[in-house]
């Protein structure tokens, strides 16, 4: 028994020391959404129970797990509905959306990345820049607490996500052997947010959030929005496979 436990955690060295082991790769719909959530009560006191966002949204220097130099551009649509009336907090946030762009393929995890893979990456195609597409969808539950002019809120829900492109046919070939396929270009991942918020009078609302999401692998973003009682909005943004880039929308409320 411990002579096959030995064997095990030699093996494991041997391929880590040879470079055996492969990257992972996932679709470019695993990662986060880009929605301006406006927190609850945050233009001019409005008491609105239902609120629906549109945002577009672009970005550059896209950077990643094993992929780099990408752009993206796409829209979403969210609808906020708070269940308990205006003296509640909680909030229920539906969101769709979808994005395409480009990216190349690269090796982030050096002790991963086996000889096969950086021989492909040296070659045409693996320089080359892949196109795809991808629609989102994600349910939150969560809570904005209002401390004089200070907005704190937080949130947990689902993402589900499905796509395809050039970007997801490579990937399926380098799944046959020089790498590791996290998903079949759709799944489910866990998502969390948290946010502090701060009012500046009647010009409105700034809010800065951190979106985290994670299942196999982890993946964070940060967007700062300004929100002005008109219910224009706009702000910058930085979210892996999403890259560096800036968002604008408007909210209704009814």
């Amino acid at each position: 028994m411990k002579k096959s436990i030995l064997l095990g955690l030699l093996s494991v060295t041997m391929m880590s020391l040879c470079g055996c082991l492969n990257p992972h790769l996932s679709s470019m719909g695993a990662s986060q959404m880009i929605v301006a959530h406006q927190p609850r009560l945050a233009v001019n006191g409005d008491s609105s129970a239902i609120t629906v966002s549109v945002d577009g949204f672009g970005g550059v220097k896209m950077t990643g797990r094993n992929v780099k130099d990408g752009f993206s551009a796409g829209a979403s649509v969210a609808l906020n509905y708070s269940p308990f009336g205006i003296t509640s907090p909680l909030y229920v946030q539906a969101a769709f959306g979808g994005k395409g762009g480009n990216a190349s393929f690269e090796c982030s995890e050096a002790g991963k990345c086996n000889d096969g893979y950086n021989a492909w990456l040296e070659t045409s195609k693996g320089r080359r820049k892949y196109s795809f597409w991808n629609l989102q969808e994600r349910m939150t539950v969560g809570a904005d607490f209002n401390l004089g002019p200070v907005i704190l809120g937080l949130g947990a829900g689902v993402q589900l996500f499905e796509g395809g492109g050039d970007f997801d046919d490579v990937r399926d070939y380098l799944g046959k052997s020089l790498a590791e396929n996290e998903d079949e270009g759709y799944g489910v991942k866990l998502y969390s947010s948290t946010r502090i918020g701060a009012r500046i009078g009647r010009y409105g609302v700034v809010a800065f959030d951190t979106d985290v999401m994670w299942l196999k692998t982890l993946n964070v973003g940060l967007m700062l929005n300004y929100f002005h009682p008109s219910g224009f909005h706009g702000g910058v943004f930085a979210v892996q496979k999403v890259g560096y880039g800036v968002n604008f929308g408007k909210t209704f409320s009814f």
